[in-house]
């Protein structure tokens, strides 16, 4: 169950994989996971493995997913996480909206497990906590945050997407277009050679490869953000519905909520930049391509 990939640095796979990083005196846990019975898994790999050490947590952002498994961690475990991420990680209808723009019947949503810490701690973006870096990767989230190893492991969190999710998703969930590009464009001039990358979703990558994934990340945000830009007179739950179904992805009211919040996005970056405009009508909002 535990690999280890570097000298003080360890995966437990998954969706989200986890790292554990063993410092002198403790294991700093980085993204637990969706499922509760995960914490249980953690706790005895560092029972078995490292001596019953003190347990930290680093949370990349505050999505469900990311975050249940500390349900069935150490209750004195207080998880680190950015200062722009608090409000949704300690109180579960904020999580709710943020992450899905309004209030959601239950059944659309998305492996939610009605959990929060009744304590944590905050970081600044950019700000070292014990061995780790931790960096600015905003755009899935307000506050997302990636963690880099002294031992030189990047974990990216949801700031980029391995291939069989982008094929299941078709179109990745991102609160901030602009920001979400700006970071996946930040990944690709702060990766070397010398480290692993570890991404939520996805496989373990050395440098060539984790690149290349970044690439496809790139050219499809672009491709995405241009196919919108060429629809005209349709509102934003169409353009989204006719993207996944292009994209041959299974259509789910939790697929267009979720898809929704990315072209939502890119909807009002492409108007900020003047390429569309809006009008009102009985069906909504519509999006209007703007003429030359």
């Amino acid at each position: 169950m535990l690999q280890k990939i570097r000298e003080r640095t360890y995966l437990i796979k998954g969706s989200p994989n986890t790292l554990l990083y063993e410092s002198y005196d403790k294991v700093l846990v980085i993204d637990p996971g969706s499922e509760l019975e995960r914490g249980k898994i953690i706790m005895n790999e560092v029972m078995q493995n490292f001596n019953e050490k003190k347990i930290e947590v680093l949370l990349t952002h505050s999505h469900s997913d990311h975050v249940a498994a500390l349900a069935t961690l150490s209750k004195d475990v207080a998880p680190y996480i950015s200062e722009q991420e608090i409000s949704s990680l300690v109180d579960i209808k904020t999580r709710r909206a943020l992450t899905y723009s309004s209030s959601t019947p239950s059944n659309i949503l998305y492996r939610f497990v009605d959990y929060a810490p009744e304590k944590f701690n905050s970081f600044k973006l950019g700000s070292k906590i014990d061995e780790i870096e931790t960096i600015d990767l905003r755009g899935h989230s307000l506050g997302h945050a990636g963690f880099l190893t002294s031992d030189g492991v990047l974990y990216t969190g949801d700031s980029f997407f391995g291939d069989k999710l982008i094929s299941a998703v078709g179109v990745p969930y991102y609160l901030n277009y602009e920001d979400a590009v700006s970071s996946l464009n930040k990944l690709k001039e702060i990766i070397r050679k010398d480290f692993i990358v570890v991404i939520a979703h996805g496989p373990v990558m050395k440098y060539k490869e984790a690149l290349d994934v970044l690439d496809i990340n790139i050219k499809l945000m672009e491709e995405i953000k241009e196919k919108v830009s060429n629809f005209s007179g349709l509102t934003a739950e169409e353009i989204t519905y006719r993207l996944l179904k292009g994209a041959n992805v299974n259509i789910t009211e939790s697929s267009l909520v979720l898809s929704g919040v990315t072209i939502k996005s890119i909807l009002g970056y492409l108007t900020r930049e003047g390429f569309l405009q809006t009008k009102v009508d009985e069906r909504g909002i519509v999006w209007i391509k703007k003429s030359n």
